[in-house]
């Protein structure tokens, strides 16, 4: 019984409770009701004069720069836009309700008909910033945030607006900013305004109002994909960005309209209104070959291989270069060192904008010549004149002929001195350009008279060449026999001079000729353990050796037969 009675104080007190808290949100609403229409005035006009404010200011930025584009006729005209604007907000959401209730008799409250006024502008501005690219999220996206603000309303008006409706609404989009840090690309995870900025793209998304999202993939020349197709050509809002994503080894030109706007990159990069991709710069080095027909300077036409290698110059120039480059191209201002040094690929801005400006389009194409095309166009000019200036002749062997000389790198030196200054004055550093081969025309598969005659004269040439270098080659032989047979001789004589001195002092009755012959023998065996190469199968050689054999061996037995009893006795 007693606990009984706690429990019926406990409510009781509850109940009180609820009560003053329910007397004190009605207290707050009726406040809230009679304040806030005079707090969204003061904001409405607060906020006009603050874009007046800023308008002015701007104007004479614009003015002291020499850049004004518009007058005060114009900021003026923006100013009526954002009034009449103004008024029309607050006859349609505000006074409209109660002019129908009072006037036309409608059941409704005031506050009933806001709320349906409400729901159709929110409905249709998300319509019509988000019904082309936003599919179905625009719709979802309207209707959770309306059901969720009407439901807090329900429950305690203004302040169920505070405490249960802002809180939810608050809880959904950092929930979105966590999202988007996770999804969305970075450059520099540590800067707030990236965030920022990463989180109203995700923001927008949700409502399908966004700017046009691109990735660029491992070419550069292919164009940039759209991930998420969005309008660029409508303001937005807290400036919502659009977004492209290059790679490490890529830089992006982008413009504004039809005027270029800057170069940005590598990485995340951000775009207003009206800013979109024109064309994206690989800065690795660059290797292409082209196909050319050429006429040589006897009138004969054939092909030419070129291989070209270039890339974005990152070199710091010399003030000699960089007088010479500034004066013939005017964007080259300022362009003497890479303004970009922070990665792998160093680059300067300026340079990549002349190189960009090199872009354009044929007459009467619809196809866009970009800068890497417009260099291996310079390039094959280049070669076409160089090449016309030489005979068949002088594309084999050069005109001076020295020891050592290569036609195709002086034909090289010529076309890379032709290019390589209009090529930098572009921004763009040529390191190599040379014809690698040579196809002449044929036909049904077999050379015609010309490269018939061609080939024969390069034939003959190299024959000619061919049989100097061996005619040197015996020379040389026949000199180092001579060499060879000098030094020996005198060395053999030498030999057999000491041998006698030897053997006389040994034994003064022995023969010398008995010494000679010995020696004799021993060339003879020599010359019968060498491998027969020049002499072999020479019958007169081999007779020569075989005389020689049969006199030994008479001069042996002479020997036995006669002196040498004598010398045993």
């Amino acid at each position: 019984m007693q606990i009984f009675s706690v429990l019926l104080w406990f409510l009781k007190v509850v109940n009180e409770a609820l009560n003053a808290i329910n007397t004190a949100i009605s207290i707050a609403n009726r406040a809230l009701d009679m304040l806030l229409p005079w707090v969204g005035l003061l904001g409405i006009i607060g906020y006009i004069a603050y874009s007046l404010i800023k308008n002015i200011i701007k104007y004479q930025e614009k003015k002291k720069s020499g850049k004004n584009e518009d007058g005060i006729d114009d900021i003026v005209f923006r100013l009526l836009i954002l009034i009449a604007f103004a008024i029309f907000f607050c006859l349609v959401f505000w006074w409209f309700p109660i002019i129908v209730y009072r006037r036309l008799g409608w059941g409704w409250a005031p506050p009933t008909l806001r709320w349906i006024v409400f729901g159709l502008i929110l409905t249709f501005f998300a319509y019509l910033y988000g019904h082309k690219y936003g599919e179905k999220r625009w719709i979802y996206s309207a209707i959770g945030h309306f059901l969720v603000i009407f439901l807090g309303w329900l429950m305690k008006g203004w302040m169920g607006l505070l405490l249960i409706s802002f809180p939810l609404i608050l809880t959904y989009y950092m929930a979105l900013y966590q999202l988007a840090m996770v999804t969305l690309p970075v450059n520099n995870p540590e800067d707030n305004l990236e965030k920022r900025k990463r989180f109203l793209i995700l923001v927008s998304y949700t409502w399908g109002a966004q700017f046009p999202l691109y990735v660029v993939g491992e070419h550069a020349w292919k164009k940039p994909e759209t991930r998420i197709p969005g309008s660029f050509t409508r303001s937005l809002p807290m400036g919502i960005p659009g977004l492209i994503w290059v790679k490490p080894h890529q830089t992006v030109g982008i413009t504004s309209g039809i005027q270029f706007k800057r170069v940005d990159g590598p990485g995340l990069v951000f775009m207003g209104k009206m800013e979109r991709p024109f064309q994206v710069i690989d800065l690795r080095s660059q290797v292409r070959t082209s196909d050319i027909d050429v006429v040589s300077k006897e009138g004969i036409n054939f092909k030419a291989i070129i291989l070209i290698g270039f890339r974005m110059d990152p070199e710091t120039w010399d003030r000699e270069t960089y007088n010479k480059l500034r004066t013939m191209n005017s964007l080259l201002r300022g362009a003497d060192k890479p303004s970009y040094t922070e990665g792998s690929f160093p680059f300067s801005n300026l340079r990549i904008q002349a190189a960009l400006g090199t872009t354009s389009t044929p007459e009467g194409g619809d196809t866009i010549i970009f800068w890497d095309q417009w260099v291996v166009n310079i390039i094959e000019d280049a070669a076409r004149k160089v090449i016309s200036q030489k005979t068949l002749d002088e594309l084999w062997r050069p005109a001076n002929d020295e020891k050592g000389a290569n036609a195709l790198d002086r034909i090289a030196a010529e076309i890379k001195s032709r290019a390589e200054l209009t090529l930098r004055s572009a921004g763009i550093l040529l390191f190599v350009a040379r014809v690698v081969n040579f196809n002449f025309p044929t036909a049904k598969g077999q050379p015609d008279k010309i490269t018939e005659q061609q080939i024969t004269t390069w034939g003959s040439e190299w024959e000619r060449k061919r049989n100097k270098i061996l005619d040197e080659a015996q020379a040389e032989s026949d000199r180092a026999q001579q060499d060879a047979h000098a030094y020996a001789e005198p060395i053999l004589l030498n030999s057999i001079a000491e041998g006698l001195q030897k053997t006389y002092e040994i034994h003064p009755r022995l023969p010398r000729y008995v010494i000679a012959v010995r020696f004799l023998r021993a060339l003879q065996n020599y010359i019968q353990k060498v491998p027969k190469k020049e002499s072999e199968g020479n019958s007169e050689s081999d007779k020569k050796v075989a005389g020689l054999d049969s006199y030994l061996r008479f001069q042996e037995d002479l020997f036995l037969s006669g002196g040498g009893k004598e010398l045993k006795k």
